[in-house]
């Protein structure tokens, strides 16, 4: 097998690299569970906010954070052809 070789100093490789690692983790999977994170778990990641987070079949959690350092949960945008949603984050409960 022959691995694809990326520079990733060029944005559409690190695009292209980017892209496929993700593919690879989700194309096939399914998600066995949809909960909100909760309060104590987002107060011990230090977060004011709580994602809506989704279980895979794998046991792995998916959850939107607001940047790549972790710096607190995220919204999730839905678009498609018939409109689009956004699944909020809710505050943190002290």
């Amino acid at each position: 097998m022959t691995k694809i070789k990326y520079d990733l100093s060029k944005d559409k490789d690190r695009t292209k690299y980017w892209t496929k690692y993700v593919a690879d983790k989700l194309i096939g999977r399914t998600i066995v569970k949809v909960e909100y994170m909760s309060s104590r778990e987002a107060k011990e990641s230090m977060w004011y906010n709580r994602p809506v987070c989704f279980l895979l079949d794998n046991g792995k959690w998916l959850y939107p954070m607001r940047d790549d350092e972790g710096n607190d949960g995220g919204a999730i945008g839905v678009a498609s052809k018939d409109g689009s949603d956004t699944f909020p984050v809710l505050n943190r409960e002290d």
